[in-house]
């Protein structure tokens, strides 16, 4: 969708059905948008806030949301780990064995 010089390049939607996540980009000045909105019967989608971020910014949180995204994985992996068994062998002394 186009609108004024902007083009919507990915709709996210929430885990709510009334909640969505729009990534727009200006093409007049390469600026990228990130727009909150929740859907209101009778009126649809309505923005509740959109953040502006410039090329370092958008950098910037990228990275955060890696490193984000990182740390959420190991903890699920980690939340899902079943703890190992410890088997315990006998103990052979070596100096008992005639070669």
């Amino acid at each position: 969708m186009k609108t004024s010089g902007n083009a919507t390049l990915k709709i996210v939607p929430a885990t709510d059905a009334d909640q969505q996540i729009e990534v727009l980009i200006d093409e007049n000045d390469g600026r990228v948008a990130l727009r909150y909105s929740t859907w209101t019967d009778g009126l649809g989608w309505c923005a509740q806030k959109t953040i502006w971020l410039d090329g370092a910014q958008l950098d910037h949180l990228h990275r955060a949301l890696t490193v984000a995204r990182v740390r959420l994985r190991c903890a699920s992996k980690e939340e899902k780990a079943v703890p190992a068994e410890i088997i315990h062998l006998p103990i052979i002394d070596h100096s008992r064995i005639r070669a």
